[in-house]
């Protein structure tokens, strides 16, 4: 029966229904001016109570990481947006529009090289900035940090070059780590793509997942929204995933679901997307709440033939057992035959009437969801082009002048 339902609708209508979904888990949109002070943080995600404390392993680390001027932009909106639980970090080349952003924790890389004016589109330097400022991001990751999102923009010059790095620092602190990253527009040129492609490269080898959003789905999502609500799109949906892991994490259920079980599933399969729906139709709610679940707009998905998930039922006093069955089974029947499945179930008054459900697929099939490149066993170390180690080591410095000097260029 689910897969008989039409799963691929026109681009305005999925856009609304974003917008919808939205507006029902944050108590907002990004047609009320996302990404400026809009949410009071207090309010917004009222499921996630109280900011996590370093300290506090019960629950599971998590950190954001904002690197360049779009992953500094997304973590700044995740700001405003409110979500806690998480430790927000940004990073930049650009002090300017570093000093501008809204986060706890804000790192300004390679300072003596670039001067605090940015790294020119020049992803090469801003590898070498963050390698010389390697501490500063280790120290803003915590002692333990467990799972770490990396958020940057492909095809500029930081959060390309940066972001390995710092994908690199997380992993050798134990961490899970899924990088988050938009492509450029097509319209941008195949330079800068291919430079995005060479940034993405980098980034598997360390990084456990890799989620891409093209700018050119936002565009058919959100054309019709002012250019910075349309961006922000996609800032909602790394939200979306941060909240949905956080509340499996955090969350008392009927089963118990903890980080371990999230650990092992990135382990075995790759963590592909978190998806969540939610419904309050009388007579097919949990059919709905599912099949929304089951789709990310801004990311081409198929959960057929999926290694794993974590599904997460939430609904009112109303709640059926048989709903929370009906929603296993029509995941299920999706997956691959030796797939493993771990359930948990609660109430939430503040639902009503609703059915929230809360998906993590591990193993899916996606052009736009990458798993580590050559396996997360085998990592060759990063090092800068055409440089010659002294006494096993290298010099930022002479790096950027080496790269500045012959004019290098990433293809």
């Amino acid at each position: 029966m689910f897969g008989e339902m039409q799963m691929q609708e026109d681009g305005p209508s999925q856009g609304r229904e974003m917008v919808d979904l939205f507006r029902r888990i944050f108590n907002t949109s990004p047609e009320d001016g996302a990404g400026m002070p809009m949410v009071d943080a207090a309010r917004a995600l009222d499921s996630l109570d109280t900011p996590m404390k370093s300290e506090d392993y019960s629950a599971g680390n998590i950190v954001i990481v904002g690197v360049g001027g779009c992953g500094s932009n997304t973590v700044h909106n995740l700001n405003k947006l409110g979500v806690e639980g998480v430790r927000l970090v940004a990073i930049n080349t650009d002090k300017v529009h570093l000093d501008g952003v809204e986060v706890p924790y804000k790192i300004l890389i390679g300072e003596n090289i670039t001067n605090g004016l940015g790294a020119g589109g020049r992803p090469e330097v801003a590898r070498a900035c963050a390698e010389q400022d390697s501490h500063k991001i280790s120290d803003a990751l915590g002692s333990r940090p467990d799972l770490v999102f990396i958020a940057a923009g492909m095809g500029g010059g930081t959060g390309t070059g940066a972001a390995p790095v710092v994908a690199k620092i997380a992993k050798d602190k134990g961490a899970k780590v899924i990088g988050f990253v938009t492509l450029p527009f097509k319209t941008e040129g195949r330079h800068k793509y291919k430079i995005a492609q060479e940034g993405i490269r980098q980034l598997r080898k360390w990084a456990d997942t890799v989620v891409l959003i093209s700018n050119d789905k936002l565009l058919h999502l959100a054309g019709e929204l002012p250019i910075d609500k349309a961006f922000v799109m996609a800032d909602y949906t790394l939200a979306i995933m941060v909240k949905g892991i956080a509340e499996i994490i955090r969350k008392r259920t009927m089963v118990n679901v903890d980080l371990n079980d999230i650990r092992t599933l990135m382990s075995a399969g790759g963590v592909a997307a978190v998806g969540i729906g939610e419904s309050s139709d009388p007579k097919r709610r949990a059919e709905e709440a599912v099949k929304m679940a089951l789709k990310n707009q801004l990311i081409e998905i198929s959960p057929d033939g999926a290694k794993g998930a974590l599904v997460v039922v939430y609904g009112g006093s109303n709640l059926k057992l048989t709903e929370v069955h009906q929603i296993t089974e029509i995941v299920a029947s999706r997956m691959s035959s030796d797939a493993i499945i771990k359930i948990g179930a609660d109430m939430d008054k503040q639902l009503g009437d609703s059915v929230r459900v809360i998906l993590l697929l591990t193993g899916i099939k996606s052009p736009d969801v990458l798993g580590p490149e050559g396996g997360i066993t085998s990592r060759p170390a990063l090092s800068p082009v055409g440089i010659t180690a002294i006494d096993g080591q290298y010099d930022p410095v002479s790096v950027v002048e080496d790269i500045l000097g012959r004019g290098y260029v990433l293809y």
